[in-house]
């Protein structure tokens, strides 16, 4: 089965490689606001399906929500709202998508780099939400995975450090030591050089790391060590979306009210979806049926073998693109790039 556009000249041979397993009974999103999403979902009175959901199934059906060939596309945005000089402007620097199989009852999360570029905007693709609104962003992640887009969830930085500090941080194996001498500081954009950056690190380990912790944990940019691609910070997303999961769903979190209270709160206060109250339960249901043992993570970058997503590259000469650091496909266009999601989303 595959998306009818699917155009697959010079396709690389590829084979899936399954994530490490992992364990839970709610829907991965990829990204924490889908934790939040819950909550909202079985606010107040419906907390208690989480535990027994019986009466949830008997009226809703998960064959309302909108899907593709078997398959929901979420679109997850974590986004970076701050002023460059006169202009606003809304970069979305983290970028995922959620492909949940309503048949296979399977999930794929695709982590899409911030630098691709995008010839419609002649600019990175994280610029596209200021450019062209949620509409356009769907549009240009479509166009380079091959692959519609159902659903949206944006979220800000300010929900992500939160929520993880309602759930009293999270923890984190992280992989190897590492520092970042160029982190920039929120706020510092204009000023002296050497006030604009701090400098930040890591040691190897189990951790738990705090809300401010885990977002400059997530955002570097120019570790040493091998922590300074954006394969390696997309690494870091996931693994640390997953702690999140794997705290929103302990009991600690469930059977405590006023953390399940906090949680909808910022909700509330910091999401952009079109996801409404009956498709979150909806997507609750579906979530029953979901094999979380065999979810299986796409890093699209230029530091890989093609066998393992490495089919973009980086340019040496920039004037085409405002002298930029951008990604653009190997073969010119993203043939190779729609047959490597194909066969994660319908490969065997």
């Amino acid at each position: 089965m595959k998306y009818m556009n699917l155009k697959t000249t010079g396709v690389p041979v590829v084979t899936p490689r399954p994530a490490k397993k992992k364990t839970g009974k709610f829907i991965v999103l990829g990204v924490s606001i889908v934790m939040v999403a819950v909550v909202m979902g079985f606010f107040g009175d419906k907390v208690m399906a989480v535990f027994n959901p019986i009466s949830v199934v008997a009226s809703i059906s998960p064959v309302d929500l909108k899907a593709t060939d078997g398959r929901i596309n979420v679109l997850l945005l974590g986004s970076d709202k701050r002023s460059v000089g006169p202009v606003a402007s809304v970069l979305t620097d983290t970028i995922l998508v959620a492909s949940i199989g309503k048949i296979d009852k399977n999930i794929v999360l695709i982590s899409v780099p911030r630098d691709l570029w995008v010839d419609g905007y002649q600019d990175k693709i994280n610029a596209a939400y200021s450019i062209g609104g949620i509409e356009g962003t769907k549009e240009a992640v479509s166009n380079f995975l091959d692959i519609p887009i159902h659903y949206y969830l944006i979220v800000n930085f300010d929900l992500f450090k939160n929520v993880i500090n309602v759930l009293g941080g999270v923890d984190v194996d992280i992989e190897r030591d590492f520092e970042d001498t160029r982190y920039p500081v929120e706020g510092k954009e204009d000023a002296p050089l050497e006030e604009r950056y701090e400098h930040i690190s890591f040691k190897a380990g189990m951790q738990t790391l705090d809300g401010d912790t885990a977002l400059k944990y997530v955002r570097s940019r120019h570790g040493n060590n091998g922590e300074g691609t954006d394969f390696a910070r997309s690494k870091r997303q996931q693994k640390v979306i997953m702690a999140i999961k794997e705290k929103f769903l302990s009991i600690e979190t469930l059977v405590n009210p006023v953390k399940l209270k906090d949680l909808y709160t910022q909700y509330a206060q910091n999401v952009e979806t079109d996801i409404d109250f009956g498709t979150i339960q909806q997507f609750y249901l579906l979530s029953q049926q979901i094999d979380f043992e065999g979810l299986r993570t796409i890093v699209l970058d230029d530091r890989s073998t093609a066998n393992e997503g490495g089919l973009l590259y980086s340019p040496v000469d920039t004037s085409l693109y405002r002298g930029a650091y951008v990604l653009i496909p190997r073969t010119g266009n993203f043939s190779q790039v729609h047959a490597y999601v194909q066969k994660y989303l319908f490969g065997n």
